[in-house]
C-alpha cells in the first residue's frame, strides 16, 4: 500500500512538473514593461485625468473672453372681461407677445485675476502630469520586482528539482536493492523520505511560481491566468554608484520633488488669486431687446379695429466699475491664509528633500552590501554545488551513507536558494536607486 502511494506521488509530481513546461509565449522584461504601460488600469485611469486638464487648460476657462447670452420668450394671455361692469371694454381680449434679447459681458478688469487663473490651469495640467508619471515610475518598479520574483522561484524550482531528480534515483534504486535483499531497511526509509520531503516541496514551489506569473500579470494589467516563458534571466547587478552623483540626480530628476514644485507653484497662484480682491473690476455690458405684441379683443363693435399690433427695440451699452471698500478684513484674512499655506508646502518641500535623501542614503547602503553578500553567496554555492557532485559519485561508489548524502543535499538547496536571493535583492535595491533618482522613465524612455 504505502509504494502504491509512492508512485502515486511520483505521478502527480511528474505531471505538475511538466504543466509548467507547456508551450507558453515568449515575455522579455522589456515587453513587459510595454505592456504594462498600455494596460495598467492605473496608467489608464491617469491618462483620462491628464486629458480633462488639458481641456480645461483655456483662455477662455480662465475667464478671459465675453459671454453672449440669447433669450426668447413667447407669451400668450385671454382676459375675460364681458362679466366686469368696472372695465370698459366687456369683451374677451386675446393677448400675443414675443420677447427677444441678447446680452454681451465681459470683464475687462480684475486684479490679473484672469491670467493667475491661467497659470493655475497651466500648473493643473502638469501636476496631473506628475501624478501620472509618479504611477507611470510606481507601475515599472513593480513590473521590474515582479518580473524578477518570478524569475527568482524558476529558479527555486529548477534547483529543486534538481535534488528530487536525485532523491528519486536514490530511492528508486535503493527500493530494487531492497526487493533483492542488498539494501538496509534505513537507508531505503532514508531515501524515500528524502523523496517524499522534496516532492512536497517542489509542490510548494510551483504555487509560489503560480502565484508570481499572477502576480506579473496584475501589474501589467493583462488577463490574470496568462503563462509567460520569461526570456531576460536572473543576473546580478554590477554597477558601480557615487553617493554625490546619485544625491544630485535625485535633487533634479526626483518625481516627488517635482511635483511638489508644481504645488508651489499653484500655492503661488492661490495668493495672486487672494490678492486680486483688492483691485477694482472693470466690466462691460451690452445688448439688445426685441417685444412685439398683439391684442385682439372679441368682437369689438368697431370693424376692423378689434386687433392691435406693437413693437418696439431696445438698445443698451454699459462700463461698470467695482471696488470693495470695506469687507471686515475678510480679503486681508484670506491672503494672510494663503501665504501660510505657501509656507507650509515650502517646508513640506524642505521635508520631502530630507527624507528622500535619507532613503537614498539607506538604499546605496543597502545596494553595496547586497553585492557584499552575493559575492559570498556565490562562493558558498561553488563549494555547495561541487560537493554535491562529489557526494553523487562517493554514494554511487558507497564511500558516505544516505545521512551524510542528505546533508550535502541541503547545504546545496540553502546555498542555491540564498544565492538567487540575494542576485534578486541587487536588483530591488538597483531598481529603488534607478526610481529615487528618477531614472526608470528616463531608461523606458
Amino acid at each position: 500500500m504505502r509504494i502504491l502511494k509512492t508512485y502515486f506521488l511520483l505521478i502527480l509530481v511528474i505531471c505538475s512538473v511538466g504543466n509548467i513546461s507547456v508551450a507558453q509565449d515568449s515575455l522579455s522584461l522589456s515587453d513587459a514593461i510595454q505592456i504594462g504601460l498600455k494596460k495598467n488600469f492605473d496608467i489608464q485611469i491617469s491618462t483620462k485625468n491628464i486629458e480633462i486638464n488639458k481641456l480645461q487648460n483655456t483662455w477662455g476657462q480662465a475667464g478671459r473672453y465675453p459671454t453672449i447670452d440669447i433669450n426668447i420668450q413667447q407669451g400668450n394671455s385671454i382676459s375675460d372681461q364681458s362679466n366686469n361692469p368696472l372695465s370698459i371694454v366687456q369683451q374677451l381680449i386675446y393677448q400675443n407677445s414675443i420677447q427677444g434679447a441678447a446680452n454681451l459681458n465681459w470683464v475687462l478688469f480684475n486684479g490679473f485675476r484672469i491670467k493667475a487663473n491661467k497659470l493655475k490651469l497651466n500648473n493643473l495640467e502638469a501636476q496631473s502630469e506628475g501624478n501620472a508619471a509618479l504611477i507611470i515610475e510606481n507601475t515599472i518598479q513593480g513590473i521590474i520586482l515582479a518580473y524578477y520574483s518570478t524569475n527568482l522561484q524558476k529558479e527555486k524550482m529548477d534547483l529543486l528539482k534538481n535534488v528530487l531528480k536525485l532523491s528519486r534515483d536514490k530511492y528508486l534504486h535503493e527500493k530494487e536493492k531492497g526487493e533483492m535483499g542488498f539494501a538496509s531497511t534505513v537507508d531505503q526509509l532514508q531515501f524515500e523520505s528524502a523523496y517524499l520531503s522534496d516532492s512536497s516541496a517542489i509542490i510548494m514551489q510551483e504555487l509560489a511560481y503560480k502565484n508570481a506569473i499572477k502576480n506579473l500579470n496584475l501589474f501589467m494589467g493583462v488577463e490574470i491566468n496568462l503563462k509567460w516563458n520569461l526570456t531576460d534571466k536572473l543576473l546580478p547587478e554590477n554597477t558601480l554608484y557615487n553617493y554625490k552623483e546619485l544625491e544630485s540626480k535625485m535633487l533634479g530628476n526626483n518625481t516627488n520633488i517635482k511635483n511638489q514644485v508644481v504645488n508651489i507653484e499653484i500655492l503661488k497662484q492661490d495668493v495672486s488669486l487672494a490678492k486680486a480682491s483688492m483691485f477694482p473690476v472693470v466690466s462691460f455690458n451690452s445688448g439688445a431687446s426685441y417685444n412685439t405684441s398683439r391684442l385682439q379683443i372679441n368682437d369689438f363693435p368697431m370693424p376692423g379695429a378689434n386687433t392691435s399690433n406693437s413693437a418696439n427695440i431696445n438698445y443698451f451699452a454699459n462700463f461698470t466699475v467695482g471696488f470693495k471698500i470695506f469687507d471686515g478684513g475678510k480679503v486681508k484674512r484670506a491672503i494672510q491664509a494663503v501665504q501660510i499655506q505657501e509656507d507650509i508646502t515650502n517646508l513640506n518641500m524642505s521635508k520631502l528633500k530630507h527624507q528622500l535623501t535619507q532613503e537614498l542614503a539607506n538604499h546605496y547602503e543597502i545596494y553595496n552590501t547586497r553585492i557584499a553578500i552575493f559575492k559570498v553567496n556565490l562562493k558558498s554555492f561553488d563549494v555547495a554545488k561541487r560537493s554535491f557532485e562529489i557526494a553523487q559519485l562517493r554514494k554511487n561508489a558507497g564511500i558516505i551513507n544516505s545521512f551524510d548524502l542528505r546533508n550535502i543535499e541541503m547545504v546545496y538547496l540553502q546555498t542555491g536558494t540564498a544565492l538567487f536571493e540575494a542576485i534578486y535583492n541587487i536588483q530591488e535595491s538597483n531598481t529603488n536607486l534607478i526610481r529615487l533618482t528618477g531614472g526608470i522613465i528616463e531608461n523606458e524612455d
